[in-house]
C-alpha cells in the first residue's frame, strides 16, 4: 500500500536531530578530555627536550674526556679578555666550547677560527670579532650547544663552564684585584686548563657543565631569569659579597646586560661560564659589580637556571649526567662546583 503524504509527514516528524544542548554538552566533554590531554602532551614534549638536553650534555662530557686524552692530559682551556694575576700579559678570550670543537664532529668550523683572535666582547651590545671577517661564525648554528627548551638562537649556548663557587676570577695570591679561593675552585680556571689530578673530590664529584638560559637581548626589559643587572657596588670580593648585592635589586628594570649566552665563542661570565654562588634557578637575580665595559662581566653572581620543572641538568667531569634540583642544599651545591675541597656529598 502507497504511502500517503500525511503519513510521511507523520513520519519526519519523529525524526531526531542534534540540538542545542546535545552540542553544548558534547563540547564541554570535548573541552575537559583536552583540559586533561594537553599538559600531558606538555609534559612528555618537555621529558623528551629534556631528556635532548642531557644528551647534549652528555656530548660535552665525552669531548672532554677525548681532549684530556689527546691534549696532554688537561681539560679544555678557557679565559676572558682580561690581563693575567700580575697584569703582565692580556689574555685572549677563549671558551670551553671552542676548544671542543674538534671532539664533537664540528671539526671543519674549528679549522675556521683564528688561532688567537682578537676579540671584543661586549655586554651591552651582542658579542663581536674586532676582525669583522670573522664575525659570521658567531651566528654558526651548533645545536649541540642549545638545549630544546630554551630559544634556539643560531650560534648561542644555553651550556656553561663551571668556574666554582667565587663570583669573580682570580685566585687570593691576587688580593689586589679581589682575589678570593673560591674563584678558582671550579672545573675551569680562568687563564690555564685544569688537570684530572687536581680534582681530589673525584671527578663524579664535581660538576663540568650545567645550563643557563639565553638572553632575551632586550635592554628595555631586565628579565631575572636570563639577564644580569649591575649592583651599585664595586667590591664583590666572596660569595657572601655577591648575594648580598644581588638581593638589592634597585629597581624593577635597572640598568642590565641582556646578551648572555648570545655566543659560544668566547669565554667569560656573560657568555660560557657560571658560577654556583646562587642555588639553580634562584629568586634572587644573578649581577655583576662591573658595568657595560667589562668584557665578559665583572665579578658577581651568575646562577645556573633552566626552563625545566624544578631543576637543571649537569655533565659531571667523568661524563655523567645529573639532573640537579632547585631544592638542593647550597653548601652541596657549592661543594659539586669545588674540585679539591673534599667534599664527597
Amino acid at each position: 500500500m502507497p504511502t500517503t503524504s500525511r503519513q510521511r509527514n507523520t513520519q519526519s516528524n519523529h525524526r531526531h536531530g542534534v540540538t542545542l544542548p546535545d552540542v553544548l554538552v558534547s563540547l564541554g566533554v570535548i573541552g575537559i578530555l583536552m583540559t586533561l590531554i594537553f599538559p600531558a602532551v606538555q609534559s612528555a614534549r618537555e621529558s623528551a627536550r629534556q631528556l635532548k638536553c642531557r644528551d647534549n650534555l652528555r656530548q660535552l662530557g665525552i669531548a672532554s674526556q677525548n681532549h684530556i686524552a689527546t691534549k696532554a692530559d688537561k681539560f679544555p682551556y678557557t679565559a676572558t679578555n682580561a690581563s693575567d694575576a700580575r697584569g703582565q700579559q692580556l689574555l685572549a678570550s677563549v671558551s670551553p666550547h671552542q676548544n671542543l670543537l674538534g671532539f664533537l664532529d664540528l671539526a671543519t668550523l674549528a679549522y675556521e677560527l683564528d688561532a688567537e683572535p682578537q676579540v671584543v666582547n661586549q655586554t651591552q651590545f651582542p658579542p663581536t670579532f674586532a676582525d669583522a671577517d670573522c664575525q659570521a661564525l658567531l651566528e654558526v648554528p651548533c645545536p649541540v650547544f642549545l638545549c630544546p627548551s630554551d630559544v634556539q638562537r643560531p650560534g648561542a649556548t644555553n651550556y656553561r663552564a663551571n668556574m666554582g663557587y667565587g663570583p669573580g676570577v682570580y685566585a687570593a695570591d691576587s688580593p689586589a684585584i679581589g682575589g678570593f679561593i673560591g674563584n678558582v675552585s671550579g672545573a675551569f680556571v680562568h687563564g690555564r686548563s685544569t688537570r684530572p689530578f687536581e680534582f681530589r673530590d673525584g671527578l663524579s664529584n664535581t660538576i663540568l657543565f650545567s645550563e643557563k638560559l639565553i638572553g632575551d637581548g632586550s635592554a628595555a626589559n631586565f628579565s631575572p631569569q636570563s639577564d644580569f643587572f649591575f649592583a651599585s657596588t664595586s667590591e664583590i670580593f666572596t660569595e657572601d659579597d655577591a648575594v648580598l648585592a644581588c638581593a638589592s635589586l634597585p629597581l624593577p628594570n635597572p640598568i642590565h646586560a641582556s646578551y648572555g649566552g648570545w655566543t659560544w665563542l668566547f669565554g667569560g661570565w656573560n657568555s660560557t661560564w657560571y658560577n654556583h654562588v646562587l642555588p639553580p634557578n634562584s629568586r634572587i637575580p644573578d649581577c655583576s659589580e662591573g658595568s657595560f665595559e667589562m668584557a665578559g662581566g665583572g665579578s658577581g653572581a651568575y646562577c645556573a637556571r633552566s626552563l625545566h620543572n624544578s631543576g637543571v641538568n649537569a655533565v659531571m667531569a667523568d661524563g655523567s649526567t645529573r639532573f640537579v634540583s632547585d631544592q638542593i642544599d647550597l653548601l652541596v651545591w657549592r661543594a659539586l662546583s669545588s674540585r679539591s675541597g673534599e667534599e664527597t656529598r
